[in-house]
């Protein structure tokens, strides 16, 4: 029915915090007070045809001890071709709502399967290193993760500051190729779209203090892996001279056979 399936999270919060996930990677957040609504791509978590799996994640915020009564979710997965608006849009899941008036809890999680029929195959984290093993307790394995991807920190840090597109480009290639190919983006845009990749982003910005960062496993066998500062979503946080937060989304995996990570979404 859609030559190019878009699949979007149709997501209303209030009076929480919000982490919804897709195939058990982060996908969208909301942390802010008051409410918020968003029609959210979701493609490029989709690898494949088949069954998926959605997670909704919610919590209390920090001058809290349990989230407010008055709070509620509303998540409904619909599907419309990416570029024929004529096609009218249906809905792959029913409407979720989750009400909290009946219940006395600093977090909840709820989620369930959902099918998807996508043109494309991704390889995604598919066939990356395993990290369940490690992501309880302190061991070798997690200190050198942090170590590098504080040394990513760094290295997109000066990126940033020099405005170095082709460097952007060399650790941004597989993220890239397969977000545009699940936007249906052609050859022609993707070039232009490497073109001008940094040409929005501040230049004058510095990092926040590693420390304020903690290490998050993602996917059905823990193979990506990212850091989070509070109330931000996986990735690189910076701050300008004007208080402003910019945070570069990154999430990483291991590919079998190789001892670097590698920038997957």
């Amino acid at each position: 029915m859609y030559p190019n399936p878009f699949y979007l999270a149709e997501l209303q919060a209030r009076n929480c915090q919000v982490e919804f996930l897709v195939n058990d990677v982060h996908c969208f957040d909301h942390y802010n007070p008051g409410g918020m609504a968003v029609d959210w791509p979701i493609n490029a978590y989709i690898l494949n045809s088949g069954k998926q799996f959605f997670t909704i994640k919610a919590s209390c915020f920090s001058h809290e001890t349990q989230i407010s009564k008055n709070a509620s979710i509303d998540l409904k997965i619909t599907l419309r071709d990416a570029f024929d608006f004529s096609q009218p849009k249906k809905a792959v899941t029913q409407q979720l709502h989750i009400s909290f008036e009946d219940k006395e809890t600093p977090f909840f999680s709820t989620g369930n399967f959902f099918e998807a029929e996508v043109p494309y195959t991704l390889q995604g984290w598919k066939n990356s290193f395993d990290f369940s093993d490690y992501i309880n307790g302190d061991n070798a394995v997690k200190n050198n993760l942090r170590e590098e991807l504080e040394e990513l920190y760094e290295t997109f840090h000066q990126i940033i500051k020099k405005r170095d597109v082709k460097a952007y480009n060399d650790l941004n290639n597989q993220r890239f190729e397969e977000i545009t190919t699940s936007f249906y983006l052609n050859d022609e845009e993707k070039q232009d779209r490497k073109k001008s990749i940094l040409n929005s982003s501040r230049q004058d910005v510095e990092k926040i203090d590693f420390s304020e960062y903690s290490l998050h496993f993602y996917g059905d066998k823990n193979q990506v892996v990212g850091i989070k500062a509070q109330n931000q979503p996986p990735g690189f946080v910076y701050e300008n001279e004007e208080g402003m937060v910019i945070t570069e989304l990154a999430l990483f995996h291991l590919p079998k056979g190789d001892r670097k990570l590698t920038l997957i979404r």
